[in-house]
């Protein structure tokens, strides 16, 4: 290496170590301390208790945990596929509109912006049984949505909150797929026209092979993004009813938090980090896979 290039290599290292340093403070350090108070009884102020793995094997009893995995199961399953499905719907038909693209691109990207707690507050309004839709609709003798209040339904709870989160985040992702889709060599939907392909097998043939990184890429990020969710939840039910829309998120909140078990809170937390890291890996090595192939 010559003299110019180590030169180069400890500038770059200089502008590098304050931001590493930072990290390594604020998150790295955090982070491997929870490794240990996962196993303590802690209540997050006195001093911790070493207990080993009871935490672990309290978690694996502990109902609103399982409660929590299912939801955020459920929870994936949705932003998975909603998401995706409008925002390419409406990316491919916003492509073809030619000049007003960009102001129903922006409208539909506005909800993005939006803060989670105006957003969550306003739907809590619209879903309420005494000033929401039901109310508006009884009131003009249309009654039958009279009992409509989703929010206090546990069956109908975790789905009403997703849809708060879906309207939010849909727009962000035509604005994704419109971006991938710009990037389609054009010349492969005139070749498929020669070939006599109509626009459903362009679709299936050209185009989502064209964008499957970007949509692997939206998987992976949705996938390590439900195991956060917090806002739209937390605003809208805090979990409820009955645990109905309790995520990973808002039981590792109560337990810390709300309950003082910060020990414990630390061990459920450690839990879905390796849950999503071994989401993540298995969807890493499935893309590896496919570009290999």
């Amino acid at each position: 290496m010559t003299k110019l290039a180590k030169e180069k290599k400890w500038k770059g290292t200089c502008f590098v170590l304050p931001a590493f340093l930072i990290h390594f403070i604020v998150i790295l350090v955090p982070a491997c301390t929870m490794f240990y108070y996962a196993m303590t009884d802690w209540n997050g102020l006195g001093k911790p208790s070493f207990i080993g793995f009871e935490n672990f094997k309290r978690m694996s009893s502990d109902l609103n945990f399982i409660m929590a995995l299912k939801n955020n199961v459920i929870w994936i399953l949705i932003f998975l596929f909603v998401p995706l499905i409008l925002g390419l719907g409406m990316a491919l038909i916003f492509t073809k509109i030619g000049k007003v693209q960009m102001l129903f691109r922006t409208l539909c990207f506005l909800p993005y912006v939006v803060s989670a707690t105006v957003s969550g507050k306003i739907f809590s309004i619209f879903y309420s049984p005494y000033s929401g839709i039901s109310s508006l609709l009884e009131s003009i003798g249309i009654t039958a949505l009279a009992d409509f209040a989703p929010l206090g339904n546990e069956s109908q709870a975790l789905y009403a909150a997703a849809f708060v989160d879906n309207w939010h985040f849909w727009g962000f992702v035509l604005v994704l797929m419109m971006s991938a889709l710009h990037q389609v060599d054009t010349s492969l939907y005139e070749a498929a026209r020669i070939e006599g392909a109509n626009p459903v097998q362009m679709l299936f043939h050209v185009t989502l092979p064209q964008i499957k990184p970007t949509i692997i890429s939206y998987f992976v990020f949705v996938i390590v993004a439900s195991f956060m969710t917090f806002d739209y939840v937390w605003i809208m039910t805090q979990g409820g009813p009955a645990g109905a829309t309790e995520l990973f998120s808002t039981r590792i909140y109560k337990s810390s938090f709300i309950n003082y078990e910060a020990g414990y809170g630390s061990a459920q937390s450690l839990v879905v980090c390796l849950l999503a890291l071994i989401v993540y890996m298995i969807l890493n090595l499935f893309q590896k896979r496919r570009e290999q192939g």
